[in-house]
């Protein structure tokens, strides 16, 4: 059995809250060629003593000759706590970085599901690595 005391993080999350969604779409969705996906991550991080809060916001807009077919944003705020002992003790980065790629398979599922609903398809967005991503 395995020690779990190895896997501790030192940061727990309390809670993971859908703030925004928003999705639109014309009646004739384009697909193919000629298709030009515009995708977009905004991330803020705050921290206050031990709580760090996340919030994510996605946005996805497909155009097809300048027009703008389908957009989709997905906005989730995650709530962690640091809460024990761990190598990462800067809390904005843990926010910006392990919080940030906690948050976002929750995004991409969301937009997933929201895409399927809508009829065009399966919505499935990348995987990003959240190390290289810039700090605003």
């Amino acid at each position: 059995m395995e020690n779990t005391n190895e896997l501790d993080s030192g940061f727990q999350i309390k809670n993971l809250i859908l703030i925004e969604s928003s999705f639109s779409r014309i009646n004739n969705v384009a697909f193919g060629e000629g298709v030009n996906n515009n995708f977009n991550i905004n991330i803020e991080v705050s921290v206050n003593g031990q709580v760090i809060t996340v919030v994510e916001e996605a946005t996805l807009i497909q155009n097809f000759q300048e027009i703008e077919q389908v957009k989709v944003k997905v906005k989730m705020i995650g709530i962690f706590e640091y809460i024990g002992d761990s190598q990462l003790k800067n809390l904005d980065e843990f926010g910006r970085v392990n919080g940030a790629a906690i948050i976002f398979p929750y995004i991409r599922e969301h937009i997933t599901n929201i895409s399927l609903k809508a009829g065009i398809g399966a919505i499935i967005l990348p995987p990003v690595n959240f190390t290289k991503t810039e700090k605003k």
